[in-house]
C-alpha cells in the first residue's frame, strides 16, 4: 500500500513538472514572439490592443501553477487506472476497426465540448462567476499565459471529465494522445490575442463550425457569449454565438 502511494506521488510530481515546463515554454515563446517582439507581418491578425502587463501576467502564472497542481493527480490517476485495465482505452486498432478511430475522437471532442459549454455557462451565472470564474476573466485581453489560469474549483471541474469518459467510451491510445494534444493546442491558441487561421479557413467550414481566437477573444471582451471549447454548435443552438460583424481591435 505504501509503495503504491509512493509510486502515485512520484508520478504526480513528474506530471506536474512536465505540465509546468510545457506551460512555461509554450506560453513564454508565444508571448515573446507575438506580444514582445510583435512581428509586423502579424499586425493584421491582431485582435485587440497589445499591452504588456507584468502584474496581470504574474497573476495568470500563479493560478496556472495552482491549476497544474490540480491537473497532475487527475492525470496520474487516469494513467494508473488505464495501466490497470479499468478503462475502455485499448491498444489494438482492429478491436473496433480503423473507422472507429476518428469517430471515437469526434465523440470525445463533442462530449467534452458539451460538458464544457454547460459548465462554462453555469460559471457565468452572477454569483458563481464572482466566486469561481472571475479569476480567468481578469484577463479581459487574453494572453498566451491565460490558458491555464483558473480558480481551483474550475480546474477540478475540467480535470474530472476526461477520466470519467475513459471509463465509459472506448478509445484507442493514439486517439487519446491526439485528444490531449488538441486540448492543449485549442487552449493556447484561443487565448493568443491573434487570429492564427488563414482567411480561407475563417471564411470556410473551419471558421463556421470551430472555435477560433476571434471567437474566444470576443468571449473575454463581452463575457456573455461564445462559451464553447472546440465547436460553435452549442453556442449556435442556444443563441450565444457572436462573431460576424464584430470588430475586435481596440
Amino acid at each position: 500500500m505504501l509503495s503504491t502511494i509512493t509510486q502515485f506521488t512520484a508520478l504526480t510530481i513528474i506530471i506536474f513538472c512536465a505540465l509546468s515546463v510545457r506551460y512555461f515554454l509554450v506560453s513564454w515563446s508565444l508571448y515573446w514572439l507575438l506580444w514582445t517582439r510583435r512581428p509586423s507581418s502579424w499586425e493584421k491578425r491582431r485582435l485587440q490592443e497589445i499591452k504588456e502587463n507584468s502584474q496581470n501576467i504574474k497573476t495568470e502564472i500563479k493560478w496556472s501553477i495552482v491549476s497544474s497542481l490540480i491537473f497532475s493527480p487527475a492525470v496520474a490517476l487516469a494513467m494508473t487506472i488505464i495501466n490497470n485495465g479499468y478503462t475502455r482505452v485499448y491498444t489494438n486498432p482492429l478491436e473496433y476497426g480503423y473507422l472507429y478511430l476518428p469517430i471515437s475522437l469526434l465523440i470525445y471532442l463533442f462530449l467534452h465540448d458539451t460538458y464544457f459549454y454547460w459548465t462554462h455557462l453555469w460559471l457565468h451565472s452572477p454569483k458563481i462567476y464572482r466566486r469561481f470564474h472571475r479569476i480567468h476573466h481578469q484577463s479581459i485581453k487574453p494572453t498566451p499565459w491565460t490558458s491555464f489560469c483558473f480558480d481551483p474549483l474550475e480546474s477540478i471541474m475540467q480535470a474530472v471529465i476526461i477520466p470519467i469518459m475513459l471509463l465509459i467510451i472506448p478509445i484507442h491510445t493514439s486517439m487519446l494522445i491526439l485528444l490531449l494534444i488538441l486540448m492543449t493546442v485549442f487552449g493556447v491558441i484561443n487565448h493568443l490575442g491573434y487570429e492564427v487561421y488563414p482567411r480561407s479557413w475563417m471564411n470556410g467550414f473551419w471558421g463556421e463550425h470551430w472555435i477560433t481566437p476571434s471567437h474566444h477573444t470576443l468571449h473575454h471582451h463581452k463575457f456573455n457569449c461564445n462559451y464553447g471549447l472546440y465547436f460553435r454548435f452549442w453556442d449556435k443552438v442556444m443563441g450565444t454565438d457572436v462573431i460576424q460583424g464584430e470588430k475586435l481591435h481596440s
